[in-house]
């Protein structure tokens, strides 16, 4: 008998790759794709693939910054003053990209009646957060448009760093007529980012959109880098489960997964050894405080909480060194000195903690009322909350319930001011620490902790005025410091990202802020 070989049917992330398409993981269902309405690092990561902003980010190097809709631009000594040259470049629809749908974009995001969540962003601009607080007239913006292709952006003070911080969306252009087309200006409903209705500039287009299933995008023939685009497309897999992502890249179904979860770390190393990524990464995992409430409007009882959590015992035993334990909100990088702070002994910090608590009228948690903290259904979130839950019933005798909520009603009662805790974190958006900072600005679309500070918001105006980079960092670190003294927040451990990557995958660097330029990652075709 002559036995014929033959080969198993290819992998769903092989069959992908021979038609050029890259599949990722994307940890959950986007949001909005509308770049003034998004705050999420998933939608973020699928916008930058279908819009571009002033500049473009490198796949290797976080510090090299490359022209994009702008081919050059120039600034005053000061860096207050900025000048941006627009290339001849094209929305999907054809109409040319212009200076003008920059400054929409900017009033758009920054419109008191729009209420975009993340308009802090643009503060740096001259007189942005008055118009966006309703004190002055648009006019009195930094922002113009001499002409068609160039855009003048004024700045509150030096601004050295401005090319990082147009790398993120909240500095992309909109189309100004597609918006008009679908609402408006200021309609938050406008139906011009969904599929059948997308007009973008980036890299690629909107594809398909199966809900909580995939979402395709697929290379834009009018870009103006087309002939660079090294794939066809590419395939987003909102998995919120990390034990089913995991298995999901194990069992061919893509090429790069968003996360693997502690408990799937040992089993993912010895699988794929040559697949498995842990990188450094500029993210801060932390509990969210609501001081709107009782009593934890009390600065003593949100010490007592802070100082009752082992953040070493929960690096090792629950994230399984996937981090750093974390005293300080901003991570070490982009060449930040973090405020001094005494660290105490464990043991002086459990007595120190139940001494606060006893001081706000709590003596071994007695008459301390249930609070709540809130999760999302991500299992790491989880095991972490029964972690912390443990440490606060040994240490302070008090019990926190847990209430676990899938993606879209967790982000909802966040904004809203529906918790007690909140199990947060939060992933730079530019290489600098106000991007950690100037989250913590009173009435910040972010902050949702209710906490301010004329103190800490007069040390961030500082910054953003200050001569030079030296008093600069002074200014931000006294505003971290003054935030940690207030204790909104309880930080837990600066996050590395473990992943996994198909050896297929080529193109795909280690970078600090995971800010991946999709378009220059390329796959190995599979034998046939």
């Amino acid at each position: 008998m002559v036995m014929v070989g033959c080969r198993e049917e290819r992998s769903s992330a092989e069959k992908a790759a021979a038609q050029g398409i890259l599949v990722v993981g994307n940890n959950q269902e986007p949001l909005s794709l509308d770049p003034h309405k998004a705050t999420a690092v998933a939608d973020g990561k699928i916008i930058s693939a279908l819009l571009e902003g002033l500049v473009r980010p490198d796949a290797r190097d976080e510090a090299c910054i490359h022209p994009g809709m702008a081919e050059r631009w120039e600034h005053d000594a000061e860096a207050r003053v900025w000048t941006f040259y627009l290339r001849e470049a094209f929305w999907s629809d054809g109409r040319p990209v212009t200076a003008q749908d920059f400054v929409y974009a900017y009033r758009r995001i920054l419109h008191p009646e729009f209420a975009g969540k993340y308009a802090e962003m643009l503060y740096p601009l001259r007189n942005a957060a008055a118009y966006n607080k309703g004190e002055c007239a648009w006019d009195a913006v930094g922002v113009s448009a001499p002409d068609a292709r160039t855009l003048r952006l004024e700045m509150s003070g030096p601004t050295p760093h401005l090319l990082h911080l147009l790398l993120h969306f909240t500095w992309f252009p909109v189309p100004a007529h597609a918006v008009e087309a679908h609402g408006g200006m200021l309609d938050r409903r406008s139906l011009w980012a969904r599929t059948g209705h997308w007009v973008g500039n980036g890299a690629y287009v909107l594809g398909c959109h199966r809900f909580n299933d995939r979402l395709e995008v697929v290379a834009n023939a009018r870009y103006w880098r087309a002939q660079e685009v090294r794939n066809r497309g590419v395939r987003f897999l909102p998995v919120v489960n990390g034990y089913t992502e995991t298995r999901m890249f194990l069992d061919g179904k893509m090429h790069i997964s968003n996360n693997v979860p502690p408990e799937m770390l040992a089993v993912a190393k010895a699988r794929a050894p040559q697949a498995y990524c842990q990188d450094a990464y500029y993210c801060t995992i932390f509990y969210r405080l609501n001081t709107r409430r009782a009593p934890l409007d009390d600065v003593r009882v949100r010490r007592a909480l802070s100082l009752a959590v082992n953040r070493e015992s929960l690096v090792r035993d629950v994230v399984r060194g996937a981090g750093r334990p974390a005293y300080a909100f901003t991570p070490p990088g982009a060449g930040y000195a973090l405020p001094a702070r005494e660290i105490l002994s464990r043991e002086a910090a459990e007595q120190e903690a139940r001494r606060l608590l006893a001081e706000a009228g709590f003596p071994g948690g007695k008459g301390f009322p249930t609070l709540e903290l809130m999760t999302t259904s991500r299992d790491v979130q989880r095991v972490m909350a029964e972690s912390l839950q443990a440490m606060w019933l040994k240490v302070l005798g008090i019990h926190v319930e847990i209430r676990s909520c899938e993606w879209t009603a967790y982000k909802a009662a966040q904004q809203n001011g529906d918790y007690d805790l909140s199990s947060s974190s939060w992933s730079g958006d530019f290489l600098d620490p106000a991007t950690f900072v100037e989250l913590w600005r009173s009435g910040g679309g972010n902050n949702c902790t209710g906490w301010g500070s004329s103190a800490c918001d007069a040390a961030l105006q500082a910054a953003a005025s200050a001569a030079t980079a030296e008093a600069r960092l002074g200014y931000l670190a006294e505003a971290e410091r003054l935030m940690l003294e207030a204790q909104p927040i309880i930080p837990l451990y600066w996050s590395e990202r473990t992943y996994l990557k198909s050896p297929a995958v080529q193109g795909w660097y280690p970078l600090l802020l995971d800010n991946h330029p999709l378009d220059a990652v390329q796959l190995l075709m599979p034998r046939s």
